[in-house]
């Protein structure tokens, strides 16, 4: 890059990973761009290139303090888009099967590490990065929509504004339906109350209802023969139906009783023979204890009666050494 004077002056570029100071430069700087290749598009009627787009960019964050090459942010801005579409797209799944489900899947930014890494999620998105990517996006978008359907931007037509996403807590609330009450009748005038209804006609008066058992006739003998008849044989099917449920009841209690007392006998038996595993495993582990100690003994005391006759030796040759020197 060439300053003022016409000298080739070489910047110098930060290096390792962005702070989040640096991201959000960064997505503030994609945002202006956005907006000045919008209006150059408009009145020069074509968009520049990408290299000079994210010279731009990279000039603008060196302004605020990030020193970050175009290469750079280009990078960033690969990766932080990666990471926003898929929160956006799981956000977007956790909404739709959250629709009357109380017992869905949790938000993105309730999960734990673990879990994010579990769903094939960025582990480390936080959240205002994810709103001003939000915003950065939709305002894409919405230029977007305003430009393709009027032709250019500075007659656009009438359209419908694209609206952000609502939360999954709103979604839910919108869709549950609303009971809609009837109204209440009205009640009649006083008059027409106050009024007695007429009689019905012979033809429409209601008879009196007719009980089959306190009837005149009721007491025949056709109808004592028959009401004894259906009354044994119902009797008679319903005993035996009860009597073969109940025996197979039983014996199904029965076997599963069976069962479930095997079931526990073969657990306590499982039970006691890994307690007498484990109890000769603790057996032989002392013995083997008690064996490396008293080896570990016997080579003390090995070592400290070498180390006596040793000293009782270096003794008796010094004191024979003082003997034969002559006087």
């Amino acid at each position: 890059m060439a300053d003022q004077g016409g000298n080739i002056v070489i910047r110098d570029y930060r290096k390792g990973n962005w702070t989040l100071s640096e991201t959000m430069v960064l997505i503030e700087a994609k945002r202006m761009d956005d907006e000045r290749r919008m209006k150059s598009s408009d009145s020069e009627g074509r968009s520049k290139p990408a290299e000079l787009r994210w010279k731009w960019v990279e000039d603008y964050c060196r302004r605020k303090g990030c020193l970050r090459s175009q290469n750079q942010c280009n990078d960033k801005w690969d990766n932080l888009m990666r990471d926003y579409k898929k929160v956006r797209d799981y956000e977007r799944r956790i909404a739709e099967r959250g629709v009357g489900n109380e017992a869905s899947s949790s938000s993105y930014w309730k999960l734990e590490k673990i879990e994010r890494k579990e769903e094939n999620l960025p582990s480390n998105m936080l959240i205002q990065v994810y709103e001003a990517l939000v915003e950065v996006v939709e305002r894409r978008g919405t230029q977007k929509v305003v430009i393709t359907a009027g032709g250019s931007a500075s007659n656009p037509r009438p359209i419908t504004t694209v609206r952000p996403p609502l939360s999954p807590l709103l979604q839910r609330q919108i869709s549950v339906p609303i009971p809609v009450l009837a109204p209440p009748p009205r009640p009649l005038p006083p008059a027409l109350q106050a009024q007695p209804s007429p009689p019905l006609p012979y033809s429409q008066t209601p008879l009196p209802a007719v009980d089959s058992d306190t009837s005149e006739h009721s007491n025949s003998p056709a109808k004592r023969r028959r009401r004894r008849g259906g009354g044994g044989g119902g009797a008679s099917s319903g005993g035996s139906a009860s009597g073969s449920t109940s025996h197979e009841v039983g014996t199904a209690i029965s076997k599963s009783a069976s069962s479930i007392a095997e079931a526990i006998q073969a657990c306590e038996e499982r039970k006691e023979r890994r307690h007498r595993d484990l109890l000769s495993l603790h057996e032989r582990r002392l013995k083997i204890e008690e064996s490396r100690t008293e080896l570990n003994r016997q080579g003390i005391n090995g070592l400290v009666d070498s180390i006596n006759n040793l000293a009782n030796s270096i003794l008796a040759l010094a004191s024979h050494k003082h003997q034969s020197t002559p006087k």
